[in-house]
């Protein structure tokens, strides 16, 4: 079992209706309540039953790997499996297992470069010494054409927010165990970004669809991105 691939699921965020779903195929499909944190609905084979979050780890994953394991891959678990995080150097246990880059995997099976939001192409954040009030982080999937933003977290249950209420963390690109409430990426705008202190020079850069492009463009299909302002409100 240790040799095989460790179990990877897709899942689509549907951002303007408040949906994640993973399509294991046409016989399976996982819609995701809060990420995981309120369970799971699932559709098997036309029969429509609920996962609970305890349910699922580990028991629903490894029935998947039992039922379509060649295709998705193996739940492998294993608490002593700890890995550097690849930019920032410290040591995150992989509990999960490792994905085809051989890099971490959450509680839903998800690349961490899918949750570290390398699907677009960071723009502008307010980067501040001292004060440590929560910013927007501005981003594009497209060079500067589409503009959108990621809010300070909301209702995080990451332990140290609750040791120090200072901390804080941006929305996640997707819905977690940590942040099941994230709002994931709201539509903005020009206009916005520019109000917020980014400089007109890469305001007018991205104008032109000339700011740079993202690390992992292929990742955008995990996501049905708003493409109104409405729909950062509903």
């Amino acid at each position: 079992m240790s040799n095989k691939q460790h179990l990877l699921l897709h899942w689509v965020l549907d951002t303007p209706n408040k949906q994640l779903i993973c399509k294991v195929n046409d016989d399976l499909t996982y819609i995701a309540h809060n990420g995981g944190h309120d369970g799971f609905t699932k559709i098997y084979k036309g029969v429509t039953s609920e996962v609970t979050l305890v349910e699922w780890v580990p028991d629903e994953k490894l029935w998947i790997s039992e039922q379509y394991g060649e295709q998705v891959g193996y739940y492998q678990p294993d608490p002593n499996r700890v890995k550097k995080h690849p930019i920032r150097g410290y040591d995150q246990t992989c509990f999960n297992g490792l994905g085809p880059d051989g890099e971490y995997l959450d509680h839903m099976q998800r690349m961490q470069i899918l949750m570290e939001g390398y699907d677009q192409a960071t723009i502008w954040h307010k980067i501040r010494s001292t004060d440590r009030t929560p910013f927007f982080l501005f981003s594009t999937p497209d060079k500067g054409l589409t503009i959108y933003k990621r809010a300070p977290a909301e209702r995080v249950r990451y332990p140290e927010a609750q040791q120090d209420s200072s901390l804080w963390w941006h929305d996640h690109p997707q819905p977690c165990a940590q942040q099941p409430y994230s709002k994931s990426y709201q539509l903005s705008s020009y206009n916005e970004l520019e109000a917020d202190g980014c400089p007109k020079s890469i305001v007018d850069k991205c104008k032109l669809g000339e700011w740079d492009a993202p690390e992992h463009p292929e990742l955008q299909v995990y996501y049905i991105y708003p493409k109104t302002i409405e729909e950062n409100f509903k």
